[in-house]
């Protein structure tokens, strides 16, 4: 059974781009072996991700990444069933908002200006519509 998870998290430290770089690899690495899909998205040292895979195994990885010492305030917003992969074709494709021209994402600017920090039921469907945004930066 296919599922997909959102969950949103604060950085414990600072990250270079090479640092960013080198977890993308790894994460890429590591979800391939699982069958692990999915959109990591940082912006003001937050980090916003969906996985998507088995539910038993994206859960098991949400575990992990609650228990790693380079997140807090590791929030889950929703999972669900899902009958086919948003972000299929990639591993783990990613995208630093930091680097983005905010006018090419008309209409996220307020949310993005607060940080996924700040995710809230009212405006979920906005960090969903984020997500699916995103993947026009993605190669």
């Amino acid at each position: 059974m296919l599922y997909q998870l959102l969950y949103v998290s604060v950085q414990t430290r600072s990250y270079s781009e090479d640092d960013l770089v080198a977890l993308l690899e790894q994460s890429r690495k590591n979800n391939k072996v699982l069958g692990v899909t999915g959109i990591l998205v940082y912006h003001k040292k937050h980090f916003l991700q969906i996985l998507e895979g088995e539910k038993d195994t994206i859960f098991e990885l949400f575990r992990k990444i609650r228990r790693d010492d380079r997140h807090l305030s590791v929030i889950l917003f929703w999972d669900q069933k899902i009958e086919k992969r948003m972000f299929g074709q990639w591993e783990m494709a990613f995208v630093d908002l930091d680097n983005v021209d905010s006018a090419s994402l008309e209409g996220f600017s307020s949310f993005l200006q607060e940080g996924f920090g700040k995710i809230s039921d009212e405006n979920l469907t906005t960090a969903q519509k984020l997500l699916i945004k995103c993947s026009d930066f993605l190669k």
